[in-house]
């Protein structure tokens, strides 16, 4: 091969190399993660499995077992708590949640973990 060929296959290739060098040169985050709102304006922490269980439970995501059938003694006080919060929640928001269908069937700290849930995603203004 003669040596301007050489020359111009050598540059060819080390552009190559060079282009993929930077496209794989680190990260890209289009939008970093929000804050919760509640917790920047009070300076709170956030409790990561209160918030968490609370968020499977309404979201009706991960491996949380909910009984089928509502336990009766429960279902009205429960259904009262859920009532009140649901109502400060913001419209689009109380149609998807169907919090009334969970009366009856929460255990106290799940039932805890769901207000709690709410009060931080959605605070009261």
């Amino acid at each position: 091969m003669p040596e301007p060929m050489r020359r111009i296959a050598l540059l060819v290739a080390l552009t190559l190399i060079s282009m993929v060098s930077v496209s794989a040169s680190g990260s890209y985050v289009p939008r970093p993660p929000r804050k919760l709102a509640k917790a920047d304006k009070a300076g709170v922490a956030i409790d990561p499995e209160r918030y968490g269980l609370g968020r499977t439970l309404v979201l009706r995501t991960g491996v949380v077992r909910l009984p089928t059938a509502p336990d009766e003694t429960v279902k009205a006080p429960q259904a009262e708590k859920l009532r009140a919060v649901e109502a400060r929640l913001p419209a689009e928001v109380r149609g998807k949640a169907k919090l009334g269908t969970l009366a009856g069937r929460l255990t106290t700290a799940e039932l805890d973990a769901v207000i709690y849930y709410l009060s931080v995603r959605f605070p009261v203004p």
